[in-house]
């Protein structure tokens, strides 16, 4: 085997110097190799795009030109290269571009013209390659339902004036658009659920009567939604609301979808309902709220649109909070306005609610005075007993009561004022002394006692006499007080009277008056006596005087006529009054003498008429100058039964003569002491009895 090898190698060296020998004899036998060609890139090449065709020959005859050219066109360049390569660039290429390439080598040996044979072809086809769109919707992500949607398509090209294609990968949707830029915009006007799915973008274009379309753009997702509004709501009263009152709560919803149904449920409870509404609100009533219907509410509108269940959000919520409002009670008094002293008080207070089992509560509002009391019924009545000056001030009154554990107070009422005032009655007042009634003897003792039946015993008695005090006041024991006067002199006759005065809390209460006692004070009766004694002497002596002249004269006139004379003298003391008259039918009337003479004062004074009108009075005093006495009636009688005088009985007047000889009579007056107190400034009749 190794011999063989050894031939062969021999038998090719030989071949090759052949070969060698036979080149170089002759310049006929030079030739070039096929050159090589390559195109970058390789394949088909977009429209535009810069294309290299490279020729290359495996020689050692450089210096030589590089020839490309179209095997079925015009295109033909040259390009001489002092390398075994050369390279061609054709750019921006068409489709007048497109065909087949061919390169061949041509160069110079010792002045003569060598040429390679043409190299393979290379194929150069054109086409137009088109971008993926983009697309893009607006609004994105959800849209509500009847909404206008728009799908933008968009390419980065130069071939303009193409169409934009806009499909639903999975439906019947399919719009087409020209456009003379690099964009076109698809309206989707009120989207409904029909429109949901996913959308894509093409571009089709027409490059020298070719026609070329785009990759699809990836795709959009048009999803539908029904978007409703937040409900609105409101509640009627607003605020807290009163126990036992009515609510309503009001849902109410901006939207086209209607015919669905309000839902108003409790936040935190149990409470739910629903009402449908044709319209867009509806009314919910709460009757009678109570503490159980407490809290927040919100509404919800749920409504069907294409057969799709749609819900809104929750509204904001309301707050219902439940108080018992209680009234301002009312409140009297009685009795009314003000109030005696020691009396009792009931104050009422009245409410006008359901809450009935509460307690009233009735207090003093500048005071500690406070008290409660429970009532079933709609109203209670407070009993202030025996009331006194610390009952005084204004009264108001409140109502508390408990609801469901809660305890709730009724506002204070208005107040009703209490005030206390003592009414004192006029007190009475007795006079003792030796002497019975209102006559005092001068230098006797006397005592007024005042009393009074006031349920105040801590007063004090002032004894009045003529209008002013004339002692200080006394303290009443047992209700009554005693001013004594040791010793009865003329300046103590006059009026008297009492006075109660009681003070409490520094208010003074003075009682009225009362009735007057008029007191007289007379004079002893021994110098009364001896007065008397002395003036009925000479009187007795003129009397008898008249009585003879007055006896001649009838005895000339009728002979023979029996008469008697009757004397009566009567002195101004009580001492005679218990005397018995000695002599009947004897008498002289001693007539009283008024100090001043107001004899209209008899007719309308009460208390002078007390006396026998039928007794003489006489007034006697320490300085008295004269005794005044008056004969009433003396008269000379016939004395013989059976006989009656033919003419009246006649009298003699001292004073003053009558010239009538049928009735003559004689008036003897001796003048008594005149001394009268006037203790109201006024002149009084004193009846001296």
């Amino acid at each position: 085997m190794s011999a063989m090898g050894s031939i062969q190698q021999r038998n090719l060296r030989y071949l090759a110097l052949i070969f060698f020998l036979l080149t170089a004899s002759s310049p006929a036998a030079e030739s070039l190799s096929k050159p090589s060609i390559s195109m970058n890139p390789a394949g088909e090449v977009t429209w535009g795009q810069d294309v290299s065709i490279t020729c290359s020959i495996s020689t050692q005859h450089l210096g030589g030109t590089f020839l490309l050219q179209q095997t079925s066109g015009s295109f033909r360049k040259t390009q001489t290269s002092s390398t075994n390569s050369a390279t061609f660039i054709i750019p921006k290429v068409n489709f007048d571009n497109e065909g087949s390439y061919q390169c061949q080598y041509q160069t110079s040996v010792s002045s003569r013209d060598f040429s390679s044979p043409l190299s393979d072809s290379v194929r150069l086809s054109v086409t137009v390659r088109l971008p993926k769109p983009n697309i893009s919707m607006n609004p994105a992500g959800e849209v509500t339902w009847g909404q206008d949607v728009s799908i933008t398509c968009s390419i980065s090209t130069q071939h303009l004036d193409g169409t934009f294609l806009l499909q639903q990968t999975s439906g019947s949707f399919r719009k087409t658009q020209t456009s003379s830029t690099n964009s076109a915009t698809f309206i989707i006007p009120k989207v409904n659920f029909d429109n949901e799915g996913s959308y894509q973008c093409q571009y089709q274009t027409s490059v020298s009567r070719r026609d070329f379309s785009s990759p699809l753009s990836d795709s959009v997702r048009l999803s539908v939604t029904v978007s409703l509004p937040k409900p609105s709501i409101s509640m009627n009263p607003a605020g807290e609301v009163t126990w036992g009152q009515d609510v309503s709560i009001t849902c109410s919803i901006s939207t086209q979808h209607l015919g669905g149904t309000f839902l108003l449920q409790q936040t935190s409870g149990s409470f739910r309902k629903t009402q449908t509404s044709s319209t867009n609100s509806a009314t919910f009533i709460i009757p009678k709220v109570n503490f159980d219907n407490e809290g927040s509410y919100q509404c919800q509108y749920q409504t069907s649109v294409s057969s799709e269940k749609v819900s809104s959000p929750l509204s904001d919520s309301v707050r219902l909070s439940v108080t018992v409002r209680l009234p301002k009670p009312n409140i009297s008094m009685n009795p009314a306005g003000e109030v005696t002293w020691g009396q009792d008080v009931s104050i009422t207070c009245l409410i006008s609610t359901q809450h009935l089992g509460g307690t009233f509560l009735l207090q003093q509002t500048s005071g500690s005075f406070r008290t409660t009391k429970t009532s079933s019924t709609n109203s209670a009545t407070f009993i202030i007993p025996k009331v006194n000056f610390d009952n005084e001030g204004s009264y108001q009154c409140q109502y508390q009561t408990s609801v469901s554990r809660r305890n709730f107070s009724s506002p204070l009422s208005d107040s009703v004022r209490l005030s206390v005032t003592v009414s004192l009655q006029p007190p009475s007042i007795s006079l003792t002394s030796p002497n019975r009634g209102s006559e005092v003897t001068r230098g006797d003792s006397f005592v007024f006692t005042c009393s009074t039946s006031s349920h105040y015993p801590t007063g004090v008695f002032f004894l009045i006499f003529s209008g002013s005090n004339i002692t200080d006041p006394k303290p009443a024991v047992n209700h009554s007080a005693s001013f004594n006067f040791p010793a009865a002199e003329y300046e103590h006759q006059g009026n008297y009277s009492c006075v109660y005065e009681v003070t409490w809390s520094t208010r003074k209460y003075t009682s009225p008056t009362a009735a007057p006692i008029i007191v007289v004070i007379k004079m002893p009766l021994l110098p009364l006596i001896s007065s008397v004694a002395g003036g009925g002497l000479l009187l007795l002596l003129l009397v008898l005087v008249v009585c003879l002249v007055v006896k001649r004269r009838r005895r000339a006139k009728q002979p023979g006529t029996i008469f008697q004379t009757q004397l009566s003298v009567r002195g101004s003391n009580d001492y005679e009054d218990d005397e018995e008259e000695e002599d009947e039918q004897d008498y002289v009337n001693v007539d009283s003498v008024y100090t001043k003479g107001k004899l209209k004062e008899e007719a309308t004074s009460g208390e002078e008429e007390e006396s026998d009108e039928d007794h003489d009075y006489e007034e006697a005093g320490p300085s008295a100058n004269s005794i005044k006495a008056t004969v009433v009636c003396f008269g000379v009688n016939d004395n013989r039964e059976g006989e009656s005088s033919d003419d009246e009985d006649d009298y003699v007047n001292v004073n003053q003569s009558s010239d009538d000889d049928e009735d003559d009579y004689v008036n003897v007056t001796q003048p008594f002491v005149e001394q009268t107190v006037d203790i109201y400034g006024e002149n009084e009749d004193l009846n001296m009895a």
